[in-house]
C-alpha cells in the first residue's frame, strides 16, 4: 500500500526532527533556560554542539530501525507501538550512558579502586534527554497515525481489496471494513465461483467473475488483497483460490472457520473484532526483512569490489578456455513471480541447450566445461548473482531462482509450491546445503520441501547458519548445484 510506505517514510523524516528538537531542547532546559542553577551557562554556544547532535540524532535512526519502529503498526494498538518507543529509548540511553561514562570506566580499571561513573550533572542530564526524547518521538508518532488514520477515513490512499464469495459471510466482511475506513481497506467488489453470479451486484457491488478471473480482475483493478470469506469447507477449494493468486502481489486473508484448512500457515490478525487469518504470510518480521536487506547490499558489494581482481581473473581464464563469453545471462523467474535477468559465470559449451530443451544439470554432464566443474563445484560461477543480489532482484539466502518452464511444471506436481514464489531466490539457501544438485523433477520436489521448511522458519540466525554452511561446501569442494 502505497499510503503505508508513506506513512513510514513520513515517521522516519519527523523522527529525525523530533530527535534534533529533543537534543536542543535538553541543551536549552540544562544550561539556558534557568531551571537548572548549577548547570546555568548563557555563554555556552549551541553551534559547538551541532555536529555531535547530527551524529546522536543518526544513531538514534539506526537503532529505531534495528528495534523495528519502522514496521507497520496499523494492525497493533497505540500501546504496542508506545511499549516498543519506551523500551529502544531506555536501550539508548543504556548505550549513551555507557559510551560517556567510557573515560569513567577506563579510569576505574586502571586505578583498581572504586569510582562513581557518573557525576550527578551527567546523570540528571541523561535523564533530562531521555525524558525529553521519549516525549516528543511518543508525540510525533501519535499525531501522525492520527492524521493518516484521517486522511484514510476520507478515503484517500485506500487500497482496495476482494471478498472471495457473494455470500452472507462475504457481506458481513465488507460492512465490518466499512465501519472501520482507517484500516485503509476499500471493498471493490466480489469473486464468486458460481459462474451465473458474473457481472451481477451483491450488496451493491460488482462480482467480477470467478477464481480463474482473480489475475486478471487484480490487474485491471488495482487490487492489493483479497479476503477468502467462507466459501467451502474443502482445502482443495482453497488450494484453488491460492494457486490463481500465486503470482500476484497481494496480500491474502482467510475467514477464520477456514483456520484448520492450511494448519501451520496462517497468522492471526484482528480487524477491529473481526479476526481473519494471513495466508501465506512472510514470516519474516519487516525490521529483519530491512536488516536482511541492508547485509545483502552490503555482503555483495564488499565481495565484488574486494575480490575484483580474482573475479576478473576467472572471467579470462573462461574465455580463454572455451568460445564464447565469460558470462552467462539467462531469465528466472523472483519474487511474486517477476522475472529478472540472472548472471553467472559461463560453465558449459555455448549452446549447450539447443539440441536438449531445457533440462537439469546431471552430476557428469557433457555439457559442463573441464573449468566449469571447477568453478560449479567452488560455486565460483555464483559470484556474478552479487550483482543480482545488489540490485534487488535476489538475496543472500533463498531459494535459488528457477525458470518459467519448470515453474509450469512444478506448480501443477507439487501443492504449495505458490509460497516458493513469495519468498525473494537467493544465492545460497537451506535446499543448496542439505540436497545436491537437481537431476530431476524428484530432487526438485525434495529441495522444494526445504525451500518451505525455511520460509516457515526464515530468520535472521538461521540465515547466519545457512551462510556458514555454504562456506563450508566452498571449502571442502563437496556438493554443486
Amino acid at each position: 500500500m502505497a499510503i503505508r510506505f508513506l506513512e513510514k517514510i513520513i515517521t522516519l523524516v519527523f523522527d529525525a526532527l523530533a530527535l534534533s528538537l529533543a537534543f536542543g531542547l535538553t541543551f536549552w532546559l540544562r544550561y539556558q533556560s534557568g531551571f537548572f542553577p548549577e548547570t546555568y551557562n548563557p555563554l555556552l554556544d549551541f553551534s559547538d554542539y551541532l555536529f555531535p547532535g547530527q551524529i546522536i540524532t543518526a544513531c538514534w535512526i539506526v537503532l529505531f530501525f534495528f528495534c523495528g519502529l519502522y514496521r507497520d503498526w496499523y494492525r497493533e494498538g497505540r500501546l504496542d507501538e508506545f511499549y516498543v518507543v519506551c523500551r529502544t529509548v531506555l536501550i539508548g540511553m543504556l548505550l549513551l550512558a555507557l559510551i560517556t561514562g567510557a573515560p569513567q570506566i577506563i579510569a576505574f580499571a586502571q586505578s583498581g579502586r572504586a569510582a562513581v561513573l557518573f557525576t550527578r550533572t551527567k546523570t540528571v542530564t541523561l535523564l533530562t534527554y531521555g525524558i525529553v526524547t521519549f516525549f516528543l518521538v511518543a508525540v510525533n508518532r501519535f499525531a501522525i497515525h492520527t492524521f493518516l488514520a484521517w486522511l484514510l477515513r476520507k478515503g484517500i490512499g485506500v487500497s482496495k481489496v476482494l471478498i472471495i464469495g457473494a455470500n452472507a459471510s462475504g457481506a458481513e466482511l465488507e460492512r465490518d471494513l466499512q465501519r472501520y475506513p482507517q484500516l485503509g481497506h476499500k471493498v471493490a467488489g466480489f469473486i464468486d465461483n458460481d459462474g451465473r453470479k458474473r457481472g451481477s451486484f451483491y450488496g451493491g457491488l460488482p462480482v467480477f467473475g470467478t477464481y480463474a478471473d482473480i489475475p486478471a480482475v487484480v490487474k485491471r483493478e488495482f487490487i492489493a488483497g483479497i479476503i477468502i470469506s467462507r466459501v467451502s469447507n474443502s482445502p482443495q477449494e482453497i488450494l484453488r483460490i491460492v494457486e490463481y493468486c500465486g503470482d500476484l502481489h497481494i496480500t491474502i486473508h482467510v475467514a477464520p472457520s477456514l483456520s484448520d484448512v492450511v494448519a501451520g500457515h496462517l497468522k492471526t490478525n484482528q480487524i477491529f473484532g473481526t479476526p481473519l487469518m494471513v495466508l501465506l504470510q512472510d514470516h519474516l518480521p519487516p525490521w529483519q526483512a530491512q536488516i536482511k536487506r541492508t547485509i545483502d547490499f552490503l555482503v555483495a558489494a564488499g565481495v565484488l569490489l574486494i575480490g575484483a581482481p580474482l573475479w576478473l581473473t576467472l572471467a579470462a581464464l573462461i574465455r580463454l578456455a572455451t568460445p564464447g563469453a565469460a558470462l552467462f545471462k539467462q531469465e528466472r523467474i523472483g519474487q511474486y513471480g517477476k522475472p529478472f535477468i540472472m548472471y553467472k559465470f559461463r560453465s558449459m559449451y555455448i549452446d549447450a541447450e539447443k539440441r536438449t530443451g531445457p533440462t537439469w544439470a546431471t552430476e557428469n554432464d557433457p555439457r559442463i566445461t573441464p573449468i566449469g566443474r571447477f568453478i560449479r563445484k567452488t560455486r565460483f560461477d555464483e559470484i556474478p548473482q552479487f550483482v543480482n543480489v545488489l540490485k534487488g532482484d535476489m538475496s543472500l539466502v533463498g531459494p535459488r531462482p528457477e525458470r518459467a518452464f519448470f515453474i509450469e511444471q512444478l506448480k501443477k506436481e507439487i501443492p504449495w509450491y505458490v509460497q516458493r514464489i513469495k519468498m525473494k531466490p537467493g544465492i545460497t539457501g537451506w535446499a543448496q546445503v542439505k540436497h545436491k544438485y537437481d537431476a530431476s523433477i524428484e530432487d526438485v520436489k525434495q529441495k522444494v520441501m526445504f525451500d518451505l521448511y525455511y520460509f516457515e522458519n526464515m530468520s535472521l540466525l538461521l540465515d547466519l547458519k545457512i551462510i556458514f554452511l555454504t562456506l563450508s561446501v566452498v571449502v571442502t569442494g563437496k556438493g554443486a548445484h
